[in-house]
C-alpha cells in the first residue's frame, strides 16, 4: 500500500478526528517513512510508541517498544472505528462516573464487533486501552488536589538549637 492511498484513507480525519484517538503523537502527513518492519509510520510519539499501517495488509497496529496491538483490521475499517470512537468521546463522561463510562465502554465494544471483530479481541488495542482505563490503577491528575504535588516540608531539627543571637546561660 502506497503513501497516496493511505493518505487518502487519513485525509479526511486530519487532524481533528485523529487528535481524538486515544494515543499520544502527532499523526503525520506523508512521505511517511517505515518502521525496520517496513511499514508505513503514521503516528509518533517521539520516543517509544506509534501508528503504523502494514503496507501488505493495510491492517493499523499501535507499537509500543516490543509489543504491538491491532487497531483495525484495515484501513477501511480504521476509519469506520475513529468515527465511532469520537462520537463516544465527545460524549462519554471520564471514568471517575464508573456508571455511565461503562455503559459507554459496552456501547463502544459492541460497535467495534460489528466494525472489526479482530480489532475487538482480548487482547487488541481497544480492549488493552479500556481495560486500563477502568483499573484501580487509572488516576486522573487532573482530580488530585494541588496540596498532594507539593513536597512535605522536612524537619532539620534546628528547632531545638538556639540561634546565632540568642545566648544561653549554665547557672
Amino acid at each position: 500500500m502506497n503513501d497516496s492511498r493511505i493518505w487518502a484513507a487519513l485525509e479526511p480525519l486530519h487532524p481533528s478526528a485523529l487528535e481524538d484517538m486515544p494515543m499520544d503523537g502527532t499523526w503525520l502527513k506523508p512521505p511517511y517513512h517505515n518502521d525496520p518492519a517496513g511499514r508505513a509510520v503514521v503516528c509518533n510519539d517521539d520516543d517509544f510508541q506509534f501508528v503504523v499501517v502494514d503496507r501488505k495488509k493495510g491492517s493499523v497496529l499501535f507499537v509500543c517498544e516490543d509489543d504491538e496491538s491491532l487497531i483495525a483490521s484495515s484501513l477501511d475499517t480504521f476509519v469506520r472505528i475513529v468515527s465511532a470512537w469520537g462520537s463516544i468521546d465527545r460524549d462519554a463522561p471520564g471514568p471517575e462516573d464508573d456508571e455511565e463510562f461503562s455503559a459507554v465502554r459496552k456501547s463502544f465494544e459492541s460497535q467495534l464487533k460489528v466494525l472489526d471483530p479482530p480489532a475487538a479481541g482480548p487482547n487488541e488495542f481497544w480492549s488493552l486501552y479500556t481495560e486500563e482505563l477502568t483499573s484501580d490503577d487509572y488516576v486522573d491528575f487532573d482530580d488530585l488536589d494541588d496540596d498532594e504535588d507539593e513536597e512535605p516540608e522536612t524537619d532539620t531539627g534546628d528547632n531545638d538549637r538556639p540561634g546565632a543571637d540568642e545566648s544561653f546561660s549554665v547557672a
